[in-house]
């Protein structure tokens, strides 16, 4: 038979046969052809079963390069009956079966687009009425929000909770955090947290609506635990343009100033599965061992006991929620910065990688204009970086091209600047002052500063001139001045302890 009519009957038989195999003597529901399709082909006996054709098959379709992958099946329903069955005798796939095919691969990817445009339609009718019931209490002039929001994401038991002092002190923010979780804490909530369910969206962006307006505008907030779902994305990017047409509906009256250009930051704690249910459980064990050292002593407070942190199925549960709706957090990235932080390490560890990710950005943060205006100056902790290398390169380039010049600064460093330092050797700091006209011209004062600048000196030097009344004109009665300029060079270098004599009695 040829490859190519074995192919097609392997596939034609993987769409017919499946639903009849059987993997053991026992009934048992097949996973999706997706995930069937992800064995490897080095083990094809799961997939075919006669000895001679199914194997040939399975050769050439791993062996030819032109050859398309099987189709993927995404049927949850698949359940095997017999294991013998001859893919041979299966009848080639007709064109008609194949365009049937197509057909419901191309309604499948409808069904997904309509289902995703619904859902945009969806947060938009939620986000509009919960932000229109806020305003309707609070009025429109008084929806003044923080100016800077980080949004703080994580895998249940990533240590958002234990992170977020660090990630306040990175970006001086002093209004306090806001936890989702707090916020909704109703008994209503609390029973569908507990079982691992998720709140109406509606309600949870009107509470966190009302939470943002008891802040602080001027200063930033950090909320845990929103987006998460794929509404909620949503909503959270009508609420970055609500904050925007507010700040445009303000920007030419008298309350401008309450409503500046909002920063948002997503921030992602990340760790695997099986990191995350250990921590939940350690947390469980100890804030119970916790509660009954305080019920024996008296002493102390007690912690609340999650009902999440004692059972493995529900941390999964929650887990795998996290996981859910963590491809809709990715899109966030392509229009907020995005920090996505592996928080599997020590917390010192994470730490210090939380504040390197948090460090100020003044194009995130700036208005454009003002950016632009002061972009090209360059920033202080880059402006040292060649600077050795360029101290270097001057100094060989007075010496080869401007050897008079170079003399005179070495000789100007001899006689009045190693005196003073040597006299002033144990304070650190020497101020020298000088009127030699060589220090008038700049090339030779640059020198003079690269020299030092080379032996470890600190220098800086700045020109004064004196006037002194020395006659006056009989004729205009001017006073003329006699005009002295003084240089002075602030000399540092690394201070001298002496430690002192102990006298004993």
């Amino acid at each position: 038979m040829p490859t190519s009519a074995l192919i097609l009957t392997f596939r034609q038989t993987s769409k017919q046969v499946l639903p009849t195999l059987t993997r053991s003597t026992k009934t048992k529901a097949w996973p999706t052809w997706h995930s069937l399709t992800r064995l490897p082909l080095a083990n094809p006996k799961r997939l075919i079963y006669s000895k001679n054709t199914s194997l040939l098959a399975c050769k050439a379709l791993s062996s030819s390069s032109t050859v398309n992958p099987l189709r993927q099946y995404t049927t949850t329903s698949l359940t095997v009956y017999n294991e013998k069955t001859n893919v041979s005798q299966a009848p080639v796939m007709t064109a008609t079966a194949v365009q049937e095919e197509n057909m419901n691969e191309a309604a499948v990817q409808n069904e997904k687009h309509e289902s995703r445009v619904s859902e945009i339609k969806d947060a938009k009718l939620i986000f509009n009425q919960a932000f229109k019931n806020v305003q309707d209490v609070c009025g429109r002039e008084n929806m003044r929000f923080p100016k800077e929001i980080i949004w703080l994401m994580g895998a249940p038991g990533s240590g958002k909770g234990t992170h977020t002092p660090a990630i306040l002190r990175a970006r001086g923010i002093t209004n306090p955090p806001i936890s989702m979780s707090s916020l909704l804490s109703t008994p209503e909530c609390k029973e569908l947290i507990n079982k691992g369910l998720m709140i109406s969206d509606g309600k949870v962006v009107e509470n966190l609506l009302h939470a943002l307006l008891d802040c602080e505008p001027e200063v930033g907030v950090l909320v845990d635990g929103f987006p998460r779902s794929e509404v909620q994305v949503e909503c959270l990017k009508l609420f970055h343009e609500r904050m925007h047409e507010l700040r445009r509906e303000f920007k030419h009256t008298t309350l401008k100033d309450f409503f500046p250009r909002p920063t948002f930051r997503i921030c992602v704690l990340y760790v695997d599965e099986e990191i995350s249910v250990s921590r939940q459980l350690m947390r469980g064990k100890l804030v119970k061992e916790h509660n009954a050292q305080v019920l024996r002593s008296g002493k102390g407070e007690a912690m609340e006991e999650r009902v999440t942190d004692f059972n493995e199925l529900l941390i999964r549960a929650r887990y795998q929620i996290f996981k859910d709706h963590y491809s809709c957090l990715l899109k966030l990235s392509k229009i907020f910065p995005f920090h996505l932080i592996n928080a599997v390490g020590s917390i010192e560890s994470v730490m210090r990688i939380i504040l390197k990710e948090f460090e100020y950005q003044s194009s995130l943060e700036l208005e454009h204009d003002t950016y632009e205006a002061i972009s090209h100056i360059p920033l202080a902790t880059k402006i040292g970086t060649h600077a050795r290398q360029d101290l270097i390169r001057r100094l060989e380039h007075y010496c080869e091209t401007e050897p008079e010049i170079f003399s005179k600064a070495v000789r100007f460093i001899d006689q009045e600047v190693t005196p003073m330092v040597v006299r002033h050797a144990i304070s650190g700091q020497a101020l020298v002052r000088s009127q030699n006209s060589i220090l008038s011209d700049l090339g030779v004062a640059e020198v003079i500063i690269s020299i030092l600048s080379e032996r470890g000196y600190a220098v800086t030097m700045d020109e004064r001139v004196h006037e002194t009344p020395k006659r006056v004109d009989p004729e205009t009665w001017e006073i003329i001045l006699e005009r002295t300029h003084v240089y002075a060079l602030n000399v540092r270098f690394p201070q001298h302890h002496i430690q002192p004599l102990e006298q004993k009695f």
